[in-house]
């Protein structure tokens, strides 16, 4: 084996107490460190470099103890490893890594000097050991703050492999460390360059941007080291993790990406012909909803949105909902998704036994009835906006480059709720098996889906079963199919595979947008909308009820009355006569109150706080109104003006109250 010494600064600290320009002195110190016994190396001086053969007896290794000393070192027990080591180095004298390993047993441990001592004698056998040179360099920067003398070992490295990446990023996290960032982003640079999959250098330099206050860079840094991790339990990841939600949190709190939102607001403005409104809504049950303007008979599209972290985000996914409404309506693909009065019932009506666990668990009826409302309300949800939502976040991360920290932060929030919501011990008692495994599915095509794009690990952090891991990579698979050249519309054509394949279909149906407004149903935006601004029951009154209500018109035809406050007067008086009057008296006056601002008779979904689980229209809010204060304030109920006496009349004729 030969050994190549530089004649330079570094032979120098490899024999500090000669002049290595002596030839004579210098061949004597080299034979004097080098010979073991009969064994004695040869030495040729050239102008630039000393060149040492040694004898291969020196150069026998013992693999076996080796590596049981460094086991030992691995489970941090350093003073049983050093015997290992001396024994070692005693017997095999020409091992370079012998003595490194045996240097950082002392550097461990902190007696630096014996380690340097040590790491001089691995250097001697083997000049160009990364490891030594690193070590070396890590203490005079660390311990002694001699950056000279570190650079001094550093630069042995960089001259003899230049693409040894792992070595110029330990050498840039020492610097790092040792307060000297300058240094350290010069060999960090150096290891991204040689290898940009590397975490732990991605991680340092967003390390270093964030120190500069340079958040977009940071942001950028961390995201690769997300990506290229492979251990997502390693330590690196996990402070990755914290620094891009740490600096995505600053981006989004600029003004970062505002620019892009803008245009693409005017963009699409000039594309539907339509303005658009955003307001802030702190009422919306979801982070974000979006109105479509034919949808609601209005001139604008309106975005309302919940106050939270990435907001942009959260309006800009609503805004891409209006592209492709506009997209499939310009070719005449684009579909409505119905749900229809009897559908509810229909749903419910399977959960018959997990009803009767709620009732005998001691849950009141009216409570069950909300919550399996909601059940309902919160899978049709995700049947109509979980393939949807796949398609536009991939064209948000493809078109809104000035908006990937926004969209980062906020579908790490909305993934981590979407986890919580299904892994919850609470959820996982209440709601049925079945319902909880479709909406686990849909969280988990969301989560692989944010994982791709942002090296996360949410998939990870379900509990699904076979059946469910088969469903989900099926339905990512027909994503994947449809993903690249994505035209508008088939989106709907994965709502309803998806929705068949999880027996869903049933509850919904998917309809031309043109045969639908000739019949004028309701839209699927004023039905997830609904579902939204109303979580415990549907905003419109049911097919039951629509049909007792033309009953009851046809039989008092002609008597001069308003049929709708009178047949809403007689649910009225059933429901406030059971109430006690102190309680009917703060109905009369909350409904009161609504009315102060004008109630109109067409309109839906009005709310009363004390009547909690029911959604009024106008005309069942007057026949509340009007029966509420007849029942607890009658003296008052002619300063109502309200001219709905003969109807009162008929409803206490009719009723049995």
């Amino acid at each position: 084996m030969n050994i190549l010494y530089p004649r330079t600064d570094f032979l120098k600290s490899l024999f500090p107490d000669i002049d290595i320009t002596n030839d004579e002195q210098l061949i004597h110190a080299i034979k004097a460190s080098l010979t073991h016994g009969q064994f004695s190396p040869k030495v040729e001086l050239k102008k630039d470099f000393v060149s040492v053969t040694l004898p291969k007896e020196l150069l026998t290794e013992d693999p076996k103890e080796f590596f049981k000393a460094t086991n030992l070192c691995a489970k941090g027990k350093f003073s049983e490893a050093r015997p290992l080591f001396e024994k070692l180095i005693e017997k095999h004298p020409g091992i370079s890594e012998y003595y490194r390993n045996l240097a950082q047993t002392f550097e461990e441990e902190g007696n630096h000097e014996k380690a340097i001592d040590l790491l001089i004698d691995a250097l001697k056998w083997d000049p160009k050991n990364h490891w030594a040179l690193i070590l070396m360099g890590n203490i005079y920067a660390r311990n002694f703050d001699d950056t000279e003398t570190a650079l001094t070992y550093y630069d042995q490295v960089v001259e003899a492999d230049p693409t040894n990446f792992i070595a110029f990023n330990n050498i840039g996290g020492a610097f790092l460390q040792a307060g000297k960032p300058d240094l350290a982003k010069i060999y960090l640079e150096k290891a991204y360059h040689a290898n940009r999959q590397y975490p732990n250098t991605s991680y340092a330099l967003g390390l270093l941007a964030e120190m500069e206050n340079d958040f977009l860079n940071a942001f950028k840094y961390s995201l690769e080291c997300l990506k290229d991790s492979s251990d997502k339990s390693h330590p690196v990841y996990k402070n990755a993790l914290n620094q891009a939600l740490k600096s995505a949190q600053k981006i989004s709190d600029s003004d970062s990406g505002k620019e892009e939102l803008v245009d693409f607001i005017n963009q699409l403005e000039s594309m539907t012909g339509k303005e658009i409104r955003i307001e802030k809504d702190d009422s919306i049950p979801t982070a974000a909803t979006v109105q479509i303007a034919e949808n609601h008979d209005r001139p604008y599209h309106l975005v309302k949105f919940k106050p939270s972290s990435g907001v942009d985000h959260l309006i800009l996914h609503e805004l891409v909902h209006v592209l492709y409404y506009h997209q499939a309506r310009e070719i005449q693909e684009n579909q409505l998704f119905i749900v229809e009065g009897s559908s509810e019932k229909k749903f419910i009506s399977g959960y018959a036994k997990d009803i009767r666990k709620l009732e005998k668990d001691g849950i009141p009826a009216g409570q069950i009835s909300s919550f399996m409302k909601q059940l309902f309300e919160g899978i049709m949800r995700q049947v109509f906006n979980a393939p949807v939502d796949l398609f536009i976040e991939d064209y948000i991360h493809n078109n809104f480059p000035a908006l990937k920290a926004q969209q980062f932060l906020s579908l790490y929030k909305l993934n981590t709720e979407a986890h919580q919501a299904v892994s919850n011990p609470r959820a996982v008692e209440l709601v049925p098996n079945r319902i909880l495994s479709h909406s686990k599915i849909f969280n988990v095509l969301g989560a692989r889906h944010a994982d791709e794009l942002f090296g996360l690990s949410f998939e990870s952090q379900y509990d699904i079963s076979p059946s469910e891991k088969v469903l989900i990579d099926k339905f990512w698979d027909e994503f994947i199919e449809y993903r690249d050249d994505r035209q508008p519309g088939e989106e709907y054509e994965l709502i309803q595979h998806w929705g068949e394949d999880l027996k869903l279909d049933e509850y919904f149906k998917l309809q031309p947008e043109e045969s639908y407004r000739k019949k004028k149903e309701k839209s699927p935006e004023e039905v997830l909308n609904a579902i939204e601004e109303d979580p415990f029951q549907l905003s419109d009154s049911s097919e039951d009820e629509e049909a007792e209500m033309a009953k009851f018109q046809k039989s008092h035809e002609g008597k001069d009355l308003n049929m709708a406050v009178a047949f809403y007067m007689i649910g009225a008086l059933e429901q406030l006569s059971k109430k006690p009057k102190e309680e009917v008296r703060d109905i009369a006056f909350e409904i009161a109150m609504l009315g102060r601002s004008g109630i109109s008779p067409e309109q839906k979904g009005y709310r009363v706080n004390k009547l909690p689980g029911i959604s009024f229209s106008g005309y069942r809010l007057l026949a509340y109104y009007y029966v509420s204060w007849a029942i607890a304030i009658p003296e008052m109920l002619s300063q109502l003006q309200m001219p709905f006496d003969k109807e009162y009349r008929l409803a206490k004729t009719l009723s049995k109250h």
